[in-house]
């Protein structure tokens, strides 16, 4: 045993770690690509296939779902087909689909191919989080993961530039079709230059945890249905809401317990006996939650109150992936003067920063109001990642790894479903919230109000209305500008819960313990 473990240890691939490193992060950034680059084309899609824009968030709504439904299988995947075998596996599957979802002549044939693409894909990440981990000694894992960073930090931005740009200038098909290169070259080099450890054996089919896999399913497809719906259909209001909230909570609940419980689990839970583990996954739930939030709301305020395209607002995200690499940067800098745990909370004030830039925006904004708090928050968020990756995975064992990045990733993914879903509730609930306020000030009580309406009242009436229908309209601009003031607001009270969790998070990044 002791020979087995030193022969564990001091593995090493064959390949250079540059080759390892760009077939993995080709596969990586493919994926988390297409959780972002076909949300723009939807209401393009929909009017193809003559059906309704609800009908068409089912496109991203059942590949998000199949994503996360297989994740958790992947340590039994790799061990019944072998790593390598079921990494190229899953990309061939996720190429096959993406070519049936360009060439799709209706919404069932489209909804097949990205059920399949959401299968191949959803173990891309874990699968290159692992190999990576394990192919980087111990003193370099830092780099690693900053590598690992940008590619998800810079995917799902430039994921809405891209869908929106081929499906103006060419045809909605190119969304789907653009990710077949990058799966061909990733196929291609993981054959070439990927292999399977000698602590991971290749046992073949063996006894599955059938009863914590349908629980997992159901857990997971009720609630992101759940969170993608709920906005629309008033949350708890909502009897189909509040049923599917039920469903999820229960099998949630009884997942847990199976897997506690049974001897043979689909996820090993008892890895959040490592201090480490379960703080540096948390945080990162955390962090991954909220800009994953950010990522949605800006293209929302960005359109709906200053008039930009999708195209443009999409652009205006792009900032962020500059703030990547300046995160790297620093990462590097920081890892020979300090501990891991002090550059996490350096990454969230950074990020906690960005937000109270976004905060204190106005109507009267340039893009670079826009772009320096992006690269802030996404030199911050590069910061965390890496340090709370290293510090998360610092003392998993190597023969552990797949299991414990399948987790994390499965509940990044929920963190990362709440994120998004959250955009909607804030914006929605806080625009009701200052409407109310600034309504309470707009009577004939308040002068300025009464001075206002009296102005425009005689400035229709000198374009030839009479005084009632000059009033009407002249009230009529004030309620629109009303409007659109606490829309304002509410994007802003956003960006300010999304800061003030940031900083909430910092006591969890202080608790993790010293990486020796």
């Amino acid at each position: 045993m002791a020979d087995e473990v030193i022969q564990n240890k001091e593995w090493k691939p064959k390949a250079s770690l540059g080759w390892i490193t760009t077939a993995v992060m080709c596969a990586t950034f493919v994926d988390v690509l297409n959780t972002s680059i076909a949300n723009v084309a939807l209401k393009t899609i929909a009017g193809s296939f003559s059906i309704s824009d609800d009908e068409s968030l089912w496109i991203v709504t059942m590949f998000l779902i199949a994503c996360s439904v297989l994740l958790p299988a992947t340590d039994w995947c790799c061990r019944v087909f072998g790593r390598k075998q079921f990494f190229m596996g899953c990309l061939a599957t996720f190429c096959i689909s993406a070519i049936v979802c360009g060439c799709a002549s209706n919404f069932e044939v489209m909804l097949i191919g990205r059920i399949f693409q959401g299968l191949g894909g959803g173990c891309l990440i874990p699968l290159s989080q692992a190999i990576l981990l394990e192919s980087y000694p111990k003193e370099e894992q830092g780099k690693a993961m900053g590598i690992f960073s940008i590619g998800v930090t810079i995917a799902p931005i430039i994921g809405p530039i891209l869908g929106g740009w081929l499906t103006t200038n060419y045809c909605w098909n190119y969304v789907f079709l653009i990710s077949v290169p990058f799966c061909i070259a990733a196929f291609i080099m993981v054959g070439l230059f990927i292999e399977n450890p000698p602590y991971l054996k290749i046992v073949g089919w063996h006894k599955m945890d059938y009863v914590g896999f349908m629980l997992l399913v159901i857990w997971i497809s009720t609630f992101q249905i759940m969170v993608d719906n709920g906005q629309k259909n008033g949350w708890f209001d909502s009897a189909y809401i509040c049923k599917l909230g039920i469903t999820a909570l229960i099998a949630f609940i009884a997942f847990i317990w199976w897997e506690l419980k049974t001897k043979e689990p689909l996820l090993n839970l008892r890895i959040f006996k490592n201090w480490n583990y379960t703080f540096g996954t948390t945080v990162l739930t955390t962090l991954f939650g909220i800009a994953y939030g950010t990522i949605a709301i800006l293209p929302q305020f960005l359109q709906i109150i200053m008039g930009y395209t999708s195209y443009l607002s999409g652009l205006a995200a792009g900032p962020m992936g500059i703030g990547s690499f300046l995160g790297v940067w620093f990462s590097t800098l920081f890892n020979k003067i300090m501990d891991l745990k002090y550059q996490i909370v350096i990454g969230l004030l950074t990020f906690a920063v960005g937000c109270f830039m976004f905060s204190n925006l106005n109507l009267s904004i340039e893009f670079n109001n826009v772009m320096i708090p992006n690269i802030i928050i996404g030199t911050g968020m590069t910061i965390v990642i890496i340090a709370a990756t290293t510090a998360t995975y610092s003392a998993v064992a190597k023969h552990e790894m797949t299991n414990a990045s399948s987790l994390q990733n499965l509940i990044k993914n929920v963190g990362c479903a709440i994120g998004t879903s959250s955009v909607g509730v804030l914006v929605s609930r806080y625009g009701q919230i200052h409407q109310t306020y600034l309504i309470d000030r707009l009577t004939m009580l308040n002068s300025a109000f009464a001075d206002k309406v009296t102005i425009l009242t005689n400035q229709f009436m000198q374009l030839g209305h009479d005084s009632i229908t000059a009033m009407h309209m002249a009230q009529g601009v004030i309620y629109r500008e009303l409007m659109v003031q606490s829309n304002l607001c509410a994007f802003m009270s956003s960006y300010k819960i999304y800061m003030i969790v940031m900083l909430f998070s910092i006591p969890l990044a202080l608790a993790l313990r010293k990486v020796n």
